[in-house]
């Protein structure tokens, strides 16, 4: 529930419900206000941002991002179309969507073996904790923190040079990177279920993308 409706709910509506006798609410999560150029969004003030037009250019699952890791669940939270576009670029995609096309890039072009582990995601494991307190932001925040570990690792290794120079350890590092690649699309479903079942389709069928996960926008 809003902020700005806590006490009908969190007072008036449980004594109704005690008074016929019915089980009271065991949580009531309340959140805060999505604001647009630091004020509550108005029709009159036309700082409404229409969440179907995003949708349109962006995608669904850009939106889902968005919603889950830069609005907090408790507190009041900022959206504007220049933060969301940026936000869209920097880690959709140049963050995820160029860290799938790279990783699958090497992996085909180099026809790299691995083996794809369906059993325990650690990261799946290291986020539930904070999904149960309804903390979305920081449950995706752990992803994409691996994410940037992943792309910090290409940098550091850079496979795609020692595959001359040493092929045995760029093949290993490779592999590494896919099944590691596998793990994040897995953690992804519950917040970006499209896109987490093609970077899962990816990695188990070896494939490169035909086209950018997430175009840039201008």
């Amino acid at each position: 529930i809003g902020k700005d409706i806590l006490r009908f709910h969190a007072a008036f509506w449980p004594a109704m419900l005690m008074s016929a006798g019915l089980p009271l609410p065991k949580t009531i999560l309340v959140h805060g206000m999505i604001l647009s150029g630091g004020r509550k969004m108005s029709k009159t003030l036309g700082n409404v941002i229409d969440p179907q037009v995003l949708i349109a250019e962006y995608g669904k699952d850009a939106f889902r991002y968005f919603l889950a890791r830069h609005l907090s669940t408790f507190e009041d939270s900022e959206i504007t179309p220049e933060s969301y576009k940026d936000a869209y670029n920097a880690n959709l995609a140049n963050g995820i969507g160029n860290l799938v096309s790279r990783v699958m890039k090497m992996a085909t072009l180099y026809d790299i073996s691995y083996t794809i582990s369906t059993g325990e995601n650690k990261l799946i494991k290291e986020y539930s904790a904070h999904l149960d307190r309804f903390e979305i932001n920081k449950a995706i925040d752990i992803i994409f923190t691996k994410i940037g570990e992943l792309d910090a690792f290409i940098q550091t290794s850079q496979p795609f040079k020692t595959i001359k120079t040493d092929p045995k350890k760029a093949h290993a590092d490779i592999a590494y990177l896919a099944q590691e690649l596998y793990a994040v699309g897995e953690a992804l479903a519950p917040f970006m279920p499209e896109t987490s079942a093609t970077i899962t389709f990816l990695v188990a069928s070896k494939k490169t993308p035909e086209k950018p996960l997430f175009e840039r926008k201008a």
